[in-house]
C-alpha cells in the first residue's frame, strides 16, 4: 500500500517549526540558539544500521542511529536582543553536542559528516570557528563525545587507528550454546542484543576507542590513557584527576552492553593509572525487586565543592530490598593522592537516589523505597561524617499536592555544581509544581536550614502559566522562566528573583492559529468507588453543548498505577497551560470536528499489600465508564462515536477496554504489548513474574480476551519497535487472533520506524489510518461482526 495523507486540516498540523535549542553560558548575556531540523523521510530512516547491545549504531560515521542534530548556530546577546551567526562553517551542515568551556570564554560542537563527527570550537566573542583534529570521532555509544579540560584543551574520544572491520563467516563451526549460572534474576525483554561471535567482533569494532588530549595553542594531539569501551569519564575539580569506567569482557548476550562488566579506573592528569576503584560483573542476576542493586561500588562522584574527594557506595543489604536491613546504602571516600584505605561516611536507611554538595557542613542526599512510594531528603555534613543526617523532607512521592519541590543548584568556574544558597549559607532555595486541586502553580521558596521554614519568593498566577526552569550560575538573583497562557505558546524571560525586573529572550508566535480559539476544559468527575478522576477536554472553536450536536470525540489515555486512592485523583495540569499540539497525540483531530479528551485519568490503585494489577481490568473499565458518562451527560460526546486509544501501555489498556465494555465505537492501539506472557519478568510498575503470579500475567493478556472485542480494533506499529516488551510481534499475534475470530481489526506496520514514530510520511500515514478509521465506524447502524480484517504493510 502507498502512503496516505489524512485531510489537510490534518496534515498541516504535522511540519510546524520546532522550538530552537537554547543554551545559556555561564555569562547570562550570552545564548547559543541553534535550529532544529523537520521531520526526516522515509529515506532517511533507511539509513544503514547495526544492532548491538543494545544499542543501534551508524556504520558510516560512528554515531547512534537517528540523532540529526541542529543547524544554523547562533549567538544572541540578552542585553540587546542581536544574533551574530557563527563564522566559517558548512554550508548546510548540522551539529550536536554545544558546550561552553567553564568560564564562557569558548564554545565547542560536533560536525556531523559522513565520517564521523568533527569537533569545532569558536571563542565566544568571535564566533569564528575552527576544526579541532579530524572527523574520525568514535560516538557509538552515545553521550557527548569530548569533554573540556580547563578552557583550552579537550579530551576526545577517536577511534582507534588501523582497526578493521570484521568479515562475517558464512562458515558455520558449531552451535550457539548459552548456560545458565544457578542464580536467581530478573531481566526485561530487552531487544537489539549480542546474537553471535559475529556481532561480538563487531561491538568491539563499533565501541573501542582512544582518548586524545588535544591542546588549542599549540593543535597537538596525543594518546591519553588507554584504549577501550569507554563508558564514563568524569574529572576532579581541581582537574587532576578522572575517574574512568571500561567496558570489559566477556559480553553477555542476556543484557545492553550499560549491565556488561565493568572496571572503574582512577587516571592523574596524564592518563597514568593511580588506583583501581572496582571490578564489576555483567549485571544479569539482581533480585526481582525493584530497587535491586548490586553488591560493588557504585555512582562513583566528585565532591562538588572539594578539589579532589571522591565518594561511591556500596548497598548493605546485598542489593535486595527485599531483605530486612536498619541501613541500605554505605557511603565511602578517598582523598588524593588516594593511596589510603576508603573512608566510611554516611549511611541511608532506604536506596539511594540522588547526591548535591554545597560546603564541609551542608550536602543533600536522597534515598528512596518503593513498596512505600516514601523519598527522603536529608541535610548531612561531609566534613563530620560520623554527624547523624537531619531530616529535611520525607515525602510520598505520589503525593503531588504536598510534593517540597527540588533543591536548586548552580555551577562554579571548576565546571562542577554546589547548592544555591542565600543568607550566608542559611537558606536553601526550592523550585517546585505547586500542585493543588485547582491546578498547579509553579513556586520558588527559600527554605531556612536551622529552622526549616519556608518563604514564598515568587508563585506563578492566573491568567499565566509560568514555570521557573533554572538560575543562572553568572547572576544567582536571575532564574530563567517560561511563561505562557492557554492560547500563547511559552516564551522565556529572565526575572530577578528580588526586583521583579525582567528580560525578554523570545517571542515565538502562534504555532497553529488555526487552532488559537479551539475551547480547553479540565473535566473532573467521579468513578464508581469514589475516587476522583480529572481529563483534558478539548472542543473545536465556537461548540456550545447547550445548542450544538455532540461530537464525535477521541478519547485517549496511559494507565498509572498507585497505591493510594486519594493520591490517584490529584489535579496535574493547569487551565492556564498552553496545549502543545504533537502529531503523535491525539489533538490534531480537533482540526477535523472531533472533541479531544486527553490524557483521561486512568488510576490503577493498589492499597496495603493489594497489588494494582490483580483489578486492573476492572478499574480501567470503572475508569472508563466514569468518563464517558461525564462526557455524555455534559452534551459533549455523541454516544454511538466514542473512540478510544493509547500509544505504548495505552494501546495494552485500549485493547482490554475494548474486550470488557462497550462503550466505545473504535479503539486504536499503537506500539502495544498484547501478551504478558512474552514479558515474563515484569512490565510497567509490575515487579512480580509470570511465575510468581501466572493468573495474573495470563488474565492481564488482551490476547486471551481477544474473542471478547466486538468493537473495530485499528493496530499500529513500528517494524523497529526496540522498546523493551513492545516487539512488533505483539501487534502482529494480536491482529492474528482478531483476524481468526472473525472481528474487525486493521493492522498497519509502519517500515524502518521505532517505538515512536520518526518520519514525516509515517506520521502522516498514522493520523490518515486514525482519522479513516473513526470515520469508517459507528455504533449506530453498523454491523461490524462480519467485516474483514485488513493488514496494511
Amino acid at each position: 500500500m502507498l502512503y496516505q495523507r489524512p485531510p489537510d486540516a490534518i496534515a498541516d498540523l504535522v511540519n510546524l517549526k520546532p522550538d530552537p535549542l537554547m543554551l545559556f553560558g555561564p555569562d547570562r548575556d550570552f545564548i547559543i540558539i541553534a535550529d532544529r531540523p523537520m521531520y526526516p523521510s522515509v529515506e532517511e530512516l533507511k539509513e544503514e544500521k547495526v544492532k548491538l547491545a543494545g544499542r543501534q549504531i551508524n556504520p558510516r560515521n560512528f554515531t547512534p542511529y537517528g540523532s540529526r542534530g541542529f543547524f544554523s548556530p547562533r549567538m544572541r546577546k540578552v542585553s540587546t536582543g542581536t544574533d551574530t551567526f557563527f563564522e566559517g562553517l558548512p554550508e548546510g551542515a548540522m551539529f550536536r553536542y554545544f558546550t561552553w568551556s567553564a568560564d564562557g570564554s569558548r564554545i565547542a560542537f560536533c560536525e556531523v559528516t559522513d565520517e564521523g563527527l568533527q569537533l569545532w570550537t569558536a571563542e565566544r566573542d568571535t564566533l569564528q570557528c575552527a576544526r579541532v583534529g579530524g572527523n574520525d570521532i568514535n560516538n557509538s555509544l552515545g553521550g557527548v563525545p569530548y569533554d573540556f579540560i580547563g578552557n583550552d584543551r579537550f579530551l576526545i574520544k577517536r577511534r582507534i587507528a588501523g582497526v578493521e572491520k570484521p568479515v562475517d563467516s558464512e562458515t558455520v563451526t558449531g552451535p550457539k550454546v548459552q548456560e545458565s549460572s544457578g542464580k536467581e534474576g530478573a531481566n526485561r525483554t530487552y531487544t537489539n542484543l549480542l546474537q553471535s561471535d559475529y556481532d561480538i567482533r563487531l561491538f568491539r569494532y563499533y565501541a573501542n576507542s582512544q582518548l586524545y588530549l588535544h591542546r588549542l595553542d599549540t593543535g597537538n594531539e596525543s594518546p591519553w590513557a588507554e584504549p577501550g569501551i569507554i563508558a564514563g569519564l568524569g574529572d576532579s575539580p581541581n582537574g587532576k584527576w578522572f575517574v574512568i569506567t571500561y567496558v570489559v569482557e566477556p559480553f553477555s548476550f542476556n543484557v545492553p552492553y550499560d549491565k556488561f562488566a565493568d572496571k572503574v579506573l582512577l587516571r592523574d592528569r596524564e592518563g597514568n593509572e593511580v588506583r583501581e576503584l572496582a571490578q564489576r560483573p555483567i549485571v544479569e542476576h539482581l533480585p526481582p525487586a525493584f530497587g535491586s542493586v548490586i553488591t560493588q561500588p557504585r555512582r562513583f562522584s566528585w565532591r562538588s565543592d572539594h578539589p579532589a574527594q571522591l565518594y561511591w557506595t556500596e548497598a548493605l543489604d546485598g542489593g535486595d530490598p527485599r531483605v530486612e536491613a536498619p541501613y541500605r546504602e554505605q557511603f565511602y571516600y578517598l582523598d588524593a593522592p588516594f593511596t589510603g584505605e576508603p573512608q566510611k561516611s554516611i549511611r541511608l536507611p532506604m536506596r539511594f537516589g540522588a547526591l548535591r554538595w554545597g560546603r564541609g557542613d551542608l550536602a543533600i542526599a536522597v534515598d528512596w523505597e518503593w513498596s512505600s512510594r516514601r523519598q527522603v531528603t536529608r541535610r548531612w555534613y561531609p566534613d563530620d561524617p560520623e554527624r547523624e543526617p537531619e531530616v529535611l523532607f520525607d515525602h510520598n512521592w505520589e503525593d503531588n499536592y504536598n510534593d517540597p519541590g527540588n533543591v536548586v543548584s548552580t555551577s562554579l568556574p571548576t565546571d562542577h555544581s554546589v547548592l544555591l544558597t542565600r543568607d550566608e549559607g542559611e537558606t536553601l532555595i526550592l523550585i517546585g509544581n505547586g500542585h493543588r486541586p485547582e491546578g498547579p502553580q509553579p513556586f520558588v521558596d527559600a527554605f531556612n536550614l536551622q529552622t526549616h521554614e519556608r518563604t514564598r519568593l515568587w508563585e506563578s498566577s492566573p491568567p499565566y502559566f509560568e514555570r521557573p526552569l533554572f538560575f543562572l550560575d553568572e547572576d544567582p538573583d536571575y532564574f530563567l522562566l517560561a511563561r505562557e497562557q492557554a492560547n500563547e505558546r511559552p516564551n522565556f524571560f529572565l526575572r530577578h528573583i528580588i526586583t521583579g525586573e525582567e528580560i525578554r529572550i523570545t517571542d515565538f508566535p502562534h504555532p497553529y492559529p488555526q487552532l488559537r480559539d479551539s475551547q480547553y476544559q479540565l473535566v473532573s468527575y467521579q468513578r464508581a468507588d469514589g475516587v476522583h478522576l480529572s481529563g483534558e477536554l478539548h472542543t473545536p472553536e465556537g461548540f456550545n453543548p447547550k445548542t450544538d450536536d455532540p461530537l464525535p470525540i477521541l478519547m485517549w489515555a496511559y494507565p498509572q498505577e498507585y497505591k493510594d486512592a486519594d493520591k490517584a485523583g490529584q489535579v496535574l495540569t493547569s487551565s492556564h497551560q498552553f496545549r502543545r499540539i504533537s502529531p503523535l497525540s491525539p489533538l490534531p483531530f480537533l482540526a477535523a470536528g472531533y472533541a479531544v479528551f486527553d490524557d483521561f485519568a486512568m488510576p490503577i490503585v493498589g492499597e496495603g499489600d493489594e497489588e494494582p494489577n490483580e483489578t486492573f481490568i476492572e478499574q480501567v473499565r470503572m475508569n472508563a465508564q466514569a468518563a464517558v458518562r461525564k462526557l455524555v451527560q455534559m452534551g459533549v460526546a455523541d454516544p454511538n462515536r466514542i473512540y478510544v486509544g493509547g500509544h505504548s501501555y495505552g494501546a495494552f489498556m485500549t485493547a482490554h477496554l475494548l474486550a470488557h465494555t462497550n462503550l466505545f465505537a473504535g479503539g486504536i492501539a499503537r506500539s502495544g504489548a498484547f501478551n504478558r506472557t512474552l514479558t515474563p519478568f515484569g512490565f510497567q510498575a509490575e515487579e512480580r513474574t509470570f511465575w510468581q503470579v501466572p493468573d495474573t500475567y495470563v488474565r492481564l493478556s488482551p490476547f486471551v480476551h481477544a474473542d471478547k472485542i466486538n468493537s473495530p480494533l485499528l493496530l499500529i506499529h513500528g517494524e523497529e519497535d526496540s522498546n523493551s516488551g513492545t516487539y512488533p510481534v505483539q501487534s502482529k499475534r494480536m491482529f492474528t487472533a482478531l483476524d481468526n475470530l472473525g472481528k474487525t481489526a486493521r493492522l498497519c506496520l509502519l517500515p524502518y520506524e521505532d517505538h515512536g514514530y520518526a518520519a514525516e510520511e509515517s506520521i502522516l500515514h498514522m493520523l490518515w489510518e486514525m482519522y479513516r478509521w473513526m470515520e469508517m465506524y459507528r455504533k449506530e447502524g453498523k454491523t461490524v461482526k462480519k467485516r474483514k480484517a485488513i493488514s496494511v504493510d
